[in-house]
C-alpha cells in the first residue's frame, strides 16, 4: 500500500476519532470550542499517520492503538496555538483560518494549549492492550520530545536566531531537529514501541524520524520560497541557495531510505508502506 492510499483510508479514521473523543469532554464550553477549533481546522495528520504506519508494519492492529497514536497530534496542536500568539510569531492565519487567539481571545488560546498538552499524556496512557512499561516509555519520550530538550528548546532557539545578525547552517539544523524533528521522530519511534519492537529497531526508527523531520522542514522552506517568495534568513534556500537546499533535501531523503531498508532487513518486515512516506518529497528529489 502506498502513502496516498493509506492516508485516504486512515486520515478519516483519525478525524472521526478526534471528533468522537472531543464530544466526550466535559468542561467549559468556550475552552472545549477553542481546543476543538484548533485541532479540527485541517492538517496532514502526518504524525499519527507515521505512528500508525510504523505500528502496522510491525504487526500491531491500528484499531487497538489509535488513541495512543493520536496523542502526538494534541501536542503538535498545542504548539501551533502557542507559536501563533502575539508574544511568539503573532500570526493571524493558520491553515487559512483565523488563529485561535484571534477567534477566542489570547487568554482562552493560552489555556486551550495548556489543556491539550496534559490531554496528550492522558491519551498516551489509555487502553488495556498496551503494557504499562510501554505507556511509561511513550510518556517519557513524548515529554522529552516536546520539552526543554526538544520542541520548546527549538522554539527558544528560533526566537534567539530571529534577533541574531549571523545565521549558521549547523545552528539552523539543530533548530529544526528540535522544533520540528523531535516530535516527528517521537511519532515514528512510538509506532515501534506500540508494536513491541526491540531497542535497536526503536533507535533506528528515531533516526529515520529525525531525517524525515529535517527533510520535511527543508521542503517547507523551498515551498515558501517558490510559492511565496519568502526569504527567511533561517531557511535552507537562503543559506544554501535553491540548488543547495534541493541537494540537502535529496541527501536527507536518501539517508532516510537507507535507514528504512536496514530496519526492514534487521526486523524481517516489509517496509514498503514506510518507504512510501518519502513520496511526499518525490517532485523535489528527482
Amino acid at each position: 500500500m502506498r502513502l496516498a492510499e493509506y492516508a485516504k483510508i486512515v486520515q478519516p479514521e483519525i478525524e472521526q476519532f478526534l471528533m468522537t473523543e472531543f464530544a466526550k469532554l466535559d468542561s467549559n464550553n468556550q475552552l472545549i470550542a477553542a481546543m476543538d477549533y484548533a485541532l479540527m481546522t485541517g492538517g496532514k495528520r502526518l504524525r499519527p499517520l507515521l505512528t500508525l504506519a510504523v505500528a502496522e508494519t510491525f504487526g500491531q492492529k491500528r484499531a487497538m492503538i489509535i488513541k495512543n497514536a493520536s496523542a502526538v497530534e494534541l501536542m503538535h496542536t498545542y504548539s501551533l496555538i502557542h507559536d501563533d500568539l502575539p508574544a511568539m510569531d503573532n500570526d493571524t492565519l493558520r491553515r487559512g483560518k483565523p488563529t485561535v487567539h484571534l477567534k477566542f481571545g489570547e487568554d482562552v488560546a493560552i489555556l486551550a494549549g495548556d489543556a491539550l498538552q496534559p490531554l496528550a499524556f492522558e491519551w498516551v496512557l489509555a487502553g488495556e492492550q498496551i503494557s504499562a512499561e510501554s505507556k511509561l516509555e511513550l510518556s517519557r519520550l513524548l515529554a522529552k520530545a516536546a520539552g526543554a530538550n526538544g520542541m520548546v528548546a527549538g522554539q527558544i532557539l528560533d526566537m534567539e536566531m530571529t534577533k541574531a545578525t549571523k545565521t549558521e547552517l549547523a545552528t539552523v539544523r539543530k533548530l529544526h531537529n528540535l522544533k520540528t524533528g523531535a516530535l516527528i521522530a517521537y511519532a515514528v519511534q512510538a509506532g515501534g514501541i506500540l508494536a513491541g519492537v526491540n531497542q535497536e529497531i526503536q533507535q533506528a526508527l528515531w533516526q529515520f524520524g529525525l531525517k524525515y523531520g529535517l527533510a520535511f522542514q527543508i521542503k517547507d522552506d523551498i515551498d515558501d520560497l517558490i510559492q511565496d517568495g519568502d526569504e527567511d534568513k533561517q531557511a535552507y534556500p537562503t543559506l544554501l541557495g535553491l540548488a543547495g537546499a534541493q541537494k540537502a533535501l535529496r541527501k536527507e531523503v536518501t539517508d532516510a531510505q537507507g535507514l528504512l531498508k536496514e530496519i526492514g532487513e534487521k526486523a524481517g518486515v516489509d517496509i514498503a508502506l514506510l518507504l512510501s512516506f518519502l513520496d511526499y518529497f518525490d517532485e523535489m528529489v528527482k
